[in-house]
């Protein structure tokens, strides 16, 4: 008799399997239901119309939406409305890109040009319509060219035209390396680009748009020459590599380096915290300036002004002898030539060029309160009676041309108008938010504390 216990149990068996004609029956039953409920938990997920949430509208009547909404000229609204519709409705993609451009339609007739173009370029990527792609061709152009791209929309036209695919035409041609990094032609572009609008940024309260936009398109044909933009890109890559060593020998972690940082950064976004808020609050229209200047007419009046030639001379005996000269007959023009001392003015028969403003000074001859009674009490056509005596000596003056006072047109003040309109609104907002800031900051500034060492400056 062994002394080890068996602790095993003995080997199960497993029972026979019965299957049974009912039993197969109810596995099939069971099986069908599975599948079903799969099949409508897909359709579900992926049909628009069971997927909307409790309250939203059908496709049809978001649609429906959409159309009513752009005959009230609501667009940003209409466009949001069309989104949806897509969402709802989720048709094809030659459908989907019709809807994007009417969407970008709407975007540039509110003129969010960034939204417009965002929409024109969906529409091209979910189908190409023939029919659409000339007027999204034209649109994507307005757009680019109301933003001021003019780089974008140089290389927009050589894409769309499709003649010349190199990489110069399409701005991918590299024309600078720093180490890994490489500048394309496009962004060298870019940076022009920017560098100009950074530039007309700090005149934005005396151009209007337009005027901004004009400007921006002078100054990019002067860096439109290789020569310049050399220069341009030479200046960059400078200021890169100055940088990158700057970085490399941690001069930001200088402490007077940090304190100027610091400094520059509030006063940077002080600045960009203002003209945001500006920029939200001042819309300036056509019928603004109208307005404004019928209303203010008076700070836009062109005074007298009058149109001379003089003759300088270097005593009164020729003075006198000129002036006898000019009443026998001889032309005020071919005597400048002869015996003016303004070498500057005699070659060209002794003309001073622009207008000479009444009240103003006069050029050539200065503040001289002779002067100005000399040029406008004497008649267009006539030679003043009386020699003006200045630092430089005698003047013989002839008046060629008179204007009297008027109001300016509004086409020729447009700008002074704008510039006017706006500086006042800047004013109002400005001092609007920085006293609400006060309010919500709890600023106190102690006047009495200045008093104290105004008096005490002045005792001692």
């Amino acid at each position: 008799m062994s002394d080890k216990l068996d602790f095993s149990l003995p080997e199960r068996k497993p029972a026979p399997v019965k299957t049974s004609g009912t039993n197969r029956f109810l596995l099939i039953c069971i099986l069908a239901a599975v599948l079903g409920n799969m099949f409508f938990a897909v359709k579900n997920r992926t049909s628009p119309e069971q997927a909307k949430t409790p309250g939203s509208l059908s496709s049809e009547a978001q649609k429906q939406l959409a159309l009513k909404l752009e005959k009230q000229n609501l667009q940003t609204t209409a466009a949001d409305a069309w989104r949806e519709y897509l969402r709802l409705a989720a048709p094809d993609d030659a459908e989907t890109a019709k809807v994007y451009y009417r969407i970008g339609k709407l975007h540039q007739e509110a003129r969010d040009y960034a939204q417009a173009l965002n929409s024109f370029y969906r529409s091209e990527s979910f189908y190409r319509d023939k029919e659409l792609e000339p007027e999204i061709g034209r649109r994507t152009q307005e757009c680019l060219e109301a933003m001021g791209k003019f780089a974008a929309l140089r290389y927009e036209l050589s894409d769309r035209v499709g003649l010349n695919l190199s990489a110069s035409a399409t701005g991918e041609e590299i024309v600078a390396e720093i180490g890994a990094q490489k500048i394309s032609k496009a962004e060298l572009d870019r940076r022009i680009e920017a560098a100009i609008e950074q530039q007309l940024s700090q005149y934005a309260a005396y151009l209007p748009d337009e005027e901004r936009k004009k400007q921006k398109e002078t100054l990019l044909s002067q860096l439109s020459s290789s020569t310049q933009r050399m220069q341009f890109l030479n200046q960059y890559v400078m200021e890169e590599i100055l940088y990158r060593k700057a970085r490399e020998s941690k001069l930001a972690e200088d402490p007077g380096t940090r304190q100027l940082l610091l400094d520059t950064e509030r006063s940077l976004l002080a600045q960009r915290v203002l003209a945001n808020e500006l920029a939200d609050s001042i819309k300036i229209t056509s019928g603004d300036l109208t307005t404004y200047y019928e209303a203010n007419k008076e700070s836009f009046v062109q005074p007298e002004r009058a149109q001379i030639s003089h003759i300088l001379l270097k005593d009164e005996e020729m003075a006198k002898e000129a002036l006898e000269n000019l009443k026998n007959g001889k032309d005020f023009g071919e005597l400048a030539v002869e015996i003016s001392m303004d070498a500057g003015t005699a070659k060209n028969q002794g003309k001073i060029e622009g207008w000479v403003n009444k009240g103003a000074a006069v050029p050539g001859i200065g503040n001289s309160g002779d002067a100005q009674k000399a040029v406008f009490e004497t008649e267009a056509g006539k030679v003043a009676a009386t020699p003006i005596s200045s630092d430089q000596g005698l003047h013989l003056i002839l008046v060629r041309e008179k204007e009297a006072e008027h109001a300016r047109p509004f086409e020729e003040v447009r700008n002074e108008v704008y510039s006017a309109l706006r500086s006042r609104k800047e004013r109002e907002i400005q001092q609007k938010l920085l006293s609400d800031l006060k309010d919500q900051y709890r600023v106190v500034i102690h006047q009495s504390a200045f008093a104290q060492e105004k008096r005490e400056s002045q005792t001692e």
